[in-house]
């Protein structure tokens, strides 16, 4: 059985109707925008802005006032220990020369000592080890004694002797020992007569302190 749509829901009866009743219409409005818009007026406003006016005021200039010089301080009396002065005697104003225009001008220092006084004095202090220019080396070294009592009782050891070398190369003094107890005298009397070259620094020698190692075996 065929069944058929109903006069009223068909659309294509009513198609080309409505398209032309929708083109009427959007032309009617189209016409009427445009007559309504053909008498407005576009007006352009410029707003005008006030000048500033900038008012310069006159700073009237300032004037710093010299103060006048202070007063001088009264003389205070003095009283005199002599009772026999009357009170009433004044000291009198004498004019004394001092001939000071004859006296000869101060002695012109030499040139000599004047750069005498202007040199530096060289401090005669040690310098570190790690900052002169050329370490000292050893030149003479002296073995220490065996002490007879570390002999006999069968005692080996290491002593380290902090010496103070002069600017000449020899030991000057012993600081700190440190080690076996029983080794350290001999280590001191040897470490006294060892030589050295002078450490440089500037190019001149200079005292340096330095660690001398000393094995006590019996081997040596």
């Amino acid at each position: 059985m065929i069944v058929g749509k109903l006069p009223e829901a068909d659309l294509k009866r009513t198609y080309n109707k409505v398209l032309n009743i929708c083109l009427a219409i959007s032309a009617a409005v189209q016409v009427l925008m445009f007559a309504a818009l053909r008498g407005f007026d576009v007006r352009l406003e410029t707003k005008v802005q006030k000048p500033v006016v900038i008012q310069l005021e006159q700073i009237p200039e300032t004037r710093q006032e010299r103060q006048p010089p202070p007063a001088a301080r009264p003389v205070v009396p003095i009283a005199s220990e002599d009772n026999q002065i009357s009170e009433e005697t004044t000291i009198e104003t004498t004019d004394i020369d001092l001939k000071l225009d004859d006296l000869a001008p101060p002695p012109v220092l030499e040139e000599r000592a004047v750069e005498q006084k202007a040199e530096i004095v060289e401090e005669d202090e040690p310098v570190e080890i790690w900052k002169v220019e050329k370490q000292p080396e050893v030149t003479k070294q002296v073995k220490p004694d065996f002490p007879e009592i570390a002999r006999k009782a069968g005692i080996e050891g290491r002593v380290t002797v902090n010496a103070l070398v002069g600017k000449d190369g020899k030991v000057e003094k012993v600081g700190e020992v440190t080690g076996n107890e029983v080794f350290r005298e001999a280590a001191k009397a040897a470490a006294l007569q060892w030589n050295f070259t002078p450490a440089i620094q500037n190019d001149r020698p200079v005292k340096v302190w330095v660690a001398i190692p000393f094995n006590f075996t019996f081997r040596d």
